[in-house]
């Protein structure tokens, strides 16, 4: 870990990756499924963080923008081979956790990312099925849940500010002294 890193929870980067999201305009159930991608591929490729910053720093609705146009990879294909685009070109990170569950269902993909990195621009990518299902390896979830994640400093502040500006309800202020959160 470098001084410039910091080391957080998975649940850290999905909650404030939630909170931020609400932020930036999406509605609950959008953000949590922002949130579960960019952890997914902050804990698995990296870049995750940096990814959703490049996306939001655009354009304000960049965000609910590119997760429309990503649901196409949480469903299963009915076809065998098929090849998505984006254009503008979009952050890996709103694509690897999509990807990773094709993986299991026999499909591979190939795109112009050689070593891909959750804030590397993508265009396109292409699916291929196979005839055989590949299960993917829990090491790094198991690891980054039981260690944590390093993670840039200046993006986790960054990150920090824009999440601290999702307001909370009264309630839930007002709940924060009672015996369930002691």
């Amino acid at each position: 870990m470098t001084s410039k890193e910091i080391l957080v929870a998975p649940r850290e980067i999905h909650d404030l990756i939630q909170r931020a999201s609400r932020v930036e305009g999406c509605e609950a159930s959008v953000a949590e499924r922002i949130a579960s991608k960019i952890t997914f591929c902050e804990i698995n490729y990296g870049g995750g963080i940096n990814g959703w910053l490049q996306l939001v720093a655009d354009d304000e609705n960049c965000l609910t923008e590119t997760f429309k146009s990503v649901q196409i990879l949480d469903s299963l294909p009915s076809k065998d081979s098929l090849d998505f685009s984006w254009n503008p070109s979009i952050p890996f990170a709103f694509i690897a956790q999509s990807l990773n569950a094709l993986q299991s269902y026999g499909f591979t993909w190939e795109s112009s990312l050689e070593s891909p990195a959750g804030d590397m621009q993508i265009e396109c990518v292409c699916l291929n099925k196979l005839n055989f299902e590949k299960t993917v390896s829990p090491n790094k979830t198991n690891k980054a849940f039981s260690e944590g994640l390093q993670v840039d400093n200046d993006e986790w502040e960054n990150l920090g500010g824009i999440a601290s500006r999702f307001l909370l309800s009264e309630k839930i202020l007002d709940d924060a002294h009672s015996a369930v959160y002691e």
